[in-house]
């Protein structure tokens, strides 16, 4: 036991510290690590550093002491690292000596019957509480480590205690002790802002982008990002081009690596275990097995981790690790060079994970080993399940892939194409299939047919960017014969893709109006994916047969599919957008139609944060239209549809298109909300045989500008066969209403009433009434004493008309459209006589008489006016 006199002495004859600081803190500056040294800064208790080797845990540890501004006054014991396993009561004969050797007055052997007591004796007698590093506790051997530190921690008050760890294996001797702070490999490795001040503080300027991808090629090692320091650190300037810094890192790396895993004639077995490894992307024991045929690979694993050339993922049950990017690629390298045969186990790993269902690994892997011939095979038959997580993947496999592989394999080129967004006419294949339903469902009976359906489905795609819809979902109808063909057995071995691929063709079919064949192969696609999968098929199917069935008129249905589309998971990263859009849309048009106006503003909302709109933008548009409509910010509108046009890549109007008719039809209603009625007249007088749903604009721009029967014309020559947008219809019904009543037809007029009514009830377009003056609808129901209570309902609320009752048409003679050009042209009066022949006085009275069809005073106002009525155009 040490006296008191001398435990006074312990306390106030300790060494000076500042060359034990100077051996122990490197060129590391303290801010660098100030997040990792803020965190162990509490002045007593127990820190552990547990990672591998070239985390800087000893220089850590030394920052820290320098840091701390009370070391100067605090006995440290630095206890060093164990070069090999040692036995535990020399390990506490170590620590014995380092007290001994601080402070002055302890003198004594440098042997201890029992070290580890004499060393608590030590700690609890002095005044000062001391601090203690034990380095590398891991090559300890003796059990119950833990526990005593727990012990030592509990019985010497302000003992403030650092552990070192590298072997994982044994970091559960502290299962049940208080850890104050623990830093692991997460915790260690240079974080960006770390790398870049790192980078900084040797007088290296680089982009944040260079850094961040050496950062991420040496996965922030601190060891290997001071080498990656002083690689760029010794090229010039000239030459730190982000290609040239890689270049020589990867140089670097490799003669680093070569160095540590070969020592002497030939690799050590651990070495040897690493390079048959280092193949793998993820290692788990199995893969380790199953890769270097290794009956003690899960013991050889843990080595590997503890040298620091693999790291364990975080939060990962089981246990699961990885090697840095440049580490396995500078291991791959030296392992072909003597003799290992890297490209086989690449291939047996790529086999490894299709059998596990991990077709992305599969792809890497064959990519890695440049099998050509599996990549292609693996994206054939699983491209569906990865696109939905693993797009980039698909995208690096295609561009990867060589031109004499991608010429064997049909739908790899036609892929191809779709990334290049062109189409070649020998990949396009729309002569070789059939016609005739009966022998396209042949084709789908054939050892060819998954092929068949994939190229087929991906000249849809590229046909659709090309705006050739009519072609696309021609090809669509043919290829849903030939899957009407397959067996129950090959629509289960064609899995997940079956259902992706009905899904492109229902939304082909879509976007040319064709709804009913659209409804037939999502609900197919829809059912697929239920049995299947993938959940975003599900989702999209779901979310556009609301769409389809909303514009069919169909109420009770769009909110059936609405209800069934929220109960699939939601679908995030790019596939999203197309995912969630149809649904989006649907939910406006019905919270239009039912005139609940907080429901529209919130789904209107929802339809904005979807970005991009995908194929369906148009739909995405023509609701926003219809929402600017129903709030009268016809101008907000206009603006609105005009930027979604200039958004999207051209072609954005395409012969077919529904969309083109959609758009059509929205600005014209736009234009006569704002009581534009020449410039809707110019709008339709474009399309020579409108869809229903230009031809109900067009004809609502001819009653409101005052030409009834015109507007009773265009209503009888409407094909209504199709079945699509049951609010038009009512509109148009409506339309003759008014047009009869105008008119003076009554009896017609309340018979076209009654069929718009009888529309309404059935579609539930409540909003339809808006588009017709309120006494009109009043003096329509009068003849009805029951009426209808939602259009009482209706009648009672406070929802705007939408269009003005009518709509002043200007019509100018030939002279007034020759003065008004010469006006627009900024010639004086007398020149504007002499050029049109005419007197001043005549020239006057053409003036006056133009100013007043217009409704202005002046030249600028005379302008303006005609610039909004299209008078000069």
């Amino acid at each position: 036991m040490i006296s008191g006199s001398k435990s006074a002495r312990v306390g106030q004859s300790f060494r000076s510290h500042v060359s034990l600081r100077r051996r122990l803190v490197g060129t590391t500056s303290t801010t660098l690590r100030a997040r990792l040294i803020e965190r162990m800064q509490t002045p007593d208790g127990l820190t552990v550093l547990d990672a591998p080797q070239g985390f800087g845990k000893t220089e850590l540890a030394g920052l820290w002491l320098s840091a701390m501004g009370t070391i100067p006054t605090r006995p440290v014991v630095w206890v060093p690292a164990p070069t090999e396993r040692m036995d535990r009561i020399d390990y506490w004969n170590n620590a014995l000596a380092v007290i001994q050797d601080s402070c002055v007055a302890l003198g004594g052997s440098a042997e201890h019957e029992d070290p580890e007591r004499a060393v608590r004796e030590y700690l609890v007698s002095s005044s000062i509480p001391f601090v203690v590093v034990f380095n590398r506790i891991d090559l300890v051997d003796g059990g119950g480590l833990g526990s005593r530190l727990a012990s030592l921690l509990a019985e010497v008050s302000g003992l403030k205690v650092i552990v070192t760890l590298q072997d994982r294996s044994i970091s559960d001797i502290f299962d049940c002790v208080a850890i104050d702070e623990y830093l692991s490999v997460d915790d260690l490795r240079y974080t960006l802002e770390e790398s870049v001040a790192l980078f900084s503080s040797a007088g290296i300027a680089l982009s944040s982008n260079i850094v961040h991808s050496i950062c991420e090629k040496l996965a922030g090692v601190p060891a290997l990002m001071k080498l990656a320091s002083n690689v760029v650190n010794a090229l010039p300037v000239r030459l730190r081009s982000h290609e040239k810094i890689q270049q020589r890192l990867d140089q670097a790396l490799y003669v680093y690596m070569k160095r540590r895993v070969i020592r002497g004639s030939k690799p050590t077995e651990l070495s040897d275990f690493a390079l048959s490894l280092s193949v793998a992307r993820i290692v788990t024991p199995e893969i380790a097995r199953l890769v270097t045929g290794n009956d003690d690979a899960a013991t050889l694993v843990g080595g590997l981790e503890s040298v620091g050339l693999l790291f364990r993922m975080a939060d990962e049950s089981p246990a699961r690790w990885y090697f840095a990017p440049a580490i396995r690629e500078a291991l791959m390298r030296i392992g072909d060079e003597i003799g290992g045969d890297s490209p086989a186990r690449l291939v047996r790993l790529s086999e490894h994970c299709r059998e596990s269902s991990d077709f992305a690994g599969a792809v890497r892997y064959a990519l890695d080993a440049q099998a050509w011939s599996t990549v292609a095979e693996i994206l054939a038959r699983h491209w569906a399940e990865l696109l939905v997580d693993h797009g980039g993947l698909a995208r690096k496999a295609l561009w990867s892939m060589p031109d004499h592989i991608v010429s064997s394999h049909p739908a790899m080129q036609i892929g191809r194409d779709l990334l290049e967004r062109r189409l070649r006419t020998e990949s396009t294949g729309n002569g070789t299939l059939p016609s005739d339903a009966s022998k396209l469902q042949a084709l789908g009976g054939g050892s060819d047919a998954l092929a068949l359906l994939n190229s087929g489905t991906v000249q849809i795609v590229i046909l659709r960017a090309s705006g050739e819809y009519l072609r696309s979902a021609g090809i669509a109808r043919k290829l849903s014969h030939v899957a009407a063909g397959l067996s129950g057995e090959q629509k289960k071995d064609f899995g997940v893709q079956l259902p992706a691929l009905q899904l492109i063709w229902g939304v082909s079919h879509q976007l040319i109006g064709n709804f009913d064949e659209a409804q037939e192969a999502l609900a197919i696609a829809y059912r697929g994916a239920l049995e299947y999968g993938p959940c975003f098929v599900a989702r999209h199917a779901a979310g556009n047969l609301a769409l389809n069935a909303a514009m069919r008129g169909d109420l009770s249905e769009t909110s059936r599919w609405l209800d069934e589309e929220c109960t699939h998971p939601d679908v995030q990263g790019w596939l999203g957008p197309a995912s969630h859009i149809g649904a989006a849309i649907a939910r406006v048009w019905v919270a239009l139609d039912a005139l609940d106006f907080r429901d529209a503003a919130s789904a209107i909302e929802i339809l904005g944060s979807i970005s991009p709109a995908g194929d369906l933008w148009a739909f995405a548009a023509y609701a926003r239209a219809r929402w600017a409509l129903a709030t009268r910010d016809d101008f907000g509108g206009l603006v609105t549809l005009q930027r979604a046009v200039a958004t999207n890549e051209p072609p954005v109007i395409c012969p077919g298109s529904i969309s083109t008719a959609m758009l059509a039809a929205a600005r014209v209603d736009l234009l006569l909300a704002a009581g534009e009625g020449e410039k809707a007249l110019d709008e339709v007088s474009a399309f020579d045989s409108p869809p229903p749903i230009v031809a109900v604009s067009a004809a609502r721009a001819q009653l409101l500008t005052g030409n009834p029967d015109q507007a009773l014309r265009l209503c009888s020559e409407i094909d209504w066969s199709e079945n699509q947008f049951a609010r038009v219809r009512v509109e148009a019904y409506l339309i003759e209403a008014m047009a009869h009543h105008s008119l003076g037809r009554q009896p017609e007029a309340s018979a076209s009433w009654a069929s718009a009514r009888a529309g309404v009830a059935a579609s539930g377009a409540w909003s339809a009434l808006a588009t017709v003056p309120r006494d009109l609808i009043v003096q329509l129901e009068a003849p009805d004493p029951e009426g209808g209570e939602r259009v009482a309902r209706f009648l009672d609320s406070e929802v705007a008309e939408i269009y003005p009752s009518a709509i002043e048409r200007v019509t100018l003679t030939s002279r007034e459209a020759d003065v008004l050009r010469e006006l627009a042209d900024n010639l004086s009066r007398a020149d504007i006589a002499q050029k049109l022949f005419v007197s001043p006085n005549t020239l006057k009275s053409h003036i006056r008489s133009l100013y007043r069809k217009l409704g202005v005073h002046s030249r600028d106002e005379a302008i303006a006016a005609a610039h909004r009525l299209s008078l000069l155009s």
